[in-house]
């Protein structure tokens, strides 16, 4: 925009004038210093853009009006981020809480069907996923074939797979059927 030698020294006059008072302005609405910065600020830029038509009766009284509109367009756009994130975090809470409640349902279960394995594969699936045993390492213990631990691991798959049977819901969610 081409601005006049004219505009630039009565703007430059107009910013030394009144930036300072509308930044302790801002700074009493929204107590925050850089907030204020950018309002007071952003005002000034937005006024340069169009200073050359610019002509209020009462500078002071526009510039004053100005700020504070702004200022509470501040607060409540700060509401709305507050709400926002006050509404996300409770929902982030309620999952949490209910993946760990299905998470603990899920391992008690899962307890279950281990104490329901006969007592030799339980040992063999502890060794191989708790313990993290290789099949080789585990038959040498075992003085059996590695070919033999892997029967136990999927017949212990087979028990769970069966158990925990997953069947995709109506609207794409996953429902576990099985025992409680």
């Amino acid at each position: 925009m081409d601005h006049s030698q004219y505009d630039a020294q009565t703007f430059e006059e107009l910013f030394r004038e009144y930036y300072s008072r509308l930044y302790y302005y801002a700074l009493d609405w929204v107590e925050n210093e850089e907030a204020a910065k950018d309002i007071v600020s952003g005002l000034f830029g937005d006024l340069w853009n169009s200073f050359s038509s610019w002509n209020p009766d009462n500078r002071e009284a526009y510039l004053a009006r100005a700020v504070r509109n702004r200022c509470l367009n501040y607060l409540k756009h700060r509401a709305v981020e507050r709400d926002t994130l006050g509404k996300y975090l409770t929902e982030k809470q309620r999952l949490i809480d209910t993946d760990l409640q299905e998470h603990e349902e899920l391992m008690k279960r899962v307890k279950g069907i281990m104490d329901g394995l006969p007592e030799r594969t339980r040992f063999v699936v502890e060794q191989c996923y708790i313990e993290g045993k290789k099949y080789s390492e585990l038959a040498d213990l075992m003085e059996t074939t590695p070919g033999m631990i892997h029967k136990h691991i999927s017949k212990a798959l087979a028990i769970f797979r069966k158990a925990l049977e997953v069947k995709r819901g109506r609207k794409g969610t996953d429902t576990v059927v099985g025992e409680s």
